[in-house]
């Protein structure tokens, strides 16, 4: 396995959430971001400041997947640290850097939602260690 494939790896983990965002987005009429933006105008009217940074850093947290994305389709060692500052986020929001758990959900009625934790954390884990490994100078 070279630094290549695991950095290509994570960008289409990346790319195919972001393709999955963009097209329930497109399915349900909306236009990605934006829309959850507007709506989120409306609904935080009504709300407190709690909703305000949830919503900030669930925003935070999409706007770092395309620039991971991207970074990781460009080779480039400097992705190493916009994961490391977006693990958190992924786990706070149950968002899997192996996105095929977010389609195996959808896909299986009933699935273990601790089990499906349990996943998203031994994901992430896997992909720190995995960018911190490959990320170095050889």
């Amino acid at each position: 396995m070279t630094r290549k494939h695991v950095f290509w790896f994570w960008g289409a983990m990346d790319a195919l959430y972001l393709i999955r965002y963009a097209v329930a987005a497109v399915i349900q009429a909306r236009i990605p971001f934006l829309s959850d933006l507007e709506s989120a105008l409306w609904v935080l009217r009504d709300h407190g400041v709690v909703q305000l940074y949830m919503f900030g850093f669930a925003m935070l947290l999409q706007v770092s997947i395309v620039i991971s994305c991207l970074l990781f389709f460009l080779g480039r060692e400097q992705v190493r640290w916009v994961t490391y500052l977006q693990t958190p986020l992924r786990l706070a929001f149950i968002v899997p850097s192996v996105s095929l758990l977010l389609v195996g959900a959808q896909l299986v009625p009933n699935y273990n939602v601790v089990l499906m934790a349990a996943l998203v954390v031994v994901s992430e884990a896997v992909k720190v260690w995995s960018v911190w490994r490959w990320s170095k100078r050889c």
